[in-house]
This record gives C-alpha cells, sequence and structure tokens, in this order.
C-alpha cells in the first residue's frame, strides 16, 4: 500500500503511531556540582551545556533509553533542550 492509499489524500499527512508518546521531562531537579555524590559517577559521560554565565551537565543515561529522549530546561534564561 502506498502513502496516497494510507492517507486518502496526496497532500494529507496523517502518520501512524508507532509507539507510546514518552513522558516530558521539564525543568528537572538540578543538584549543584559541588554537591553530586552518588548520583553521578566520575567515569560517567555527560553532555554538557553553557548559557551565558550558567552551565549545566546531564548525564548521558538520563538522555538514553526506551523513556528518554529530551529534556526540556531553562538555563541562563533560555529554554534549551538537552537530547543525545
Amino acid at each position: 500500500m502506498d502513502w496516497v492509499e494510507q492517507s486518502g489524500k496526496p497532500d494529507e499527512f496523517t502518520p501512524l503511531q508507532v509507539v507510546s508518546p514518552f513522558p516530558v521531562i521539564q525543568e528537572p531537579e538540578t543538584i549543584p556540582g559541588k554537591e553530586v555524590k552518588e548520583q553521578v559517577l566520575e567515569s560517567e559521560l555527560v553532555l554538557g551545556v553553557v548559557v551565558g554565565e550558567e552551565a549545566r551537565a546531564y548525564p548521558i543515561n538520563m538522555l538514553t533509553g526506551p523513556s528518554r529522549e529530551i529534556i526540556n530546561d531553562s538555563l541562563g534564561g533560555q529554554w534549551i533542550a538537552a537530547t543525545w
């Protein structure tokens, strides 16, 4: 079955949902770097972001897996989306 047969009209886009939507992560709880203990290992990879005078590190394990892909956050007065 081609696209025209599936949608009924060649100018109409009706994608199929193949997975359930992931829960949205917005403005996650943060920990000052000096207070991080067992939450992040020294050997763990992080995605580092700097906006203006503010910096944040997102552990890669928070951005991978079946239920996480994007963290919506605000940093340095700007909205950002951290993804891996």
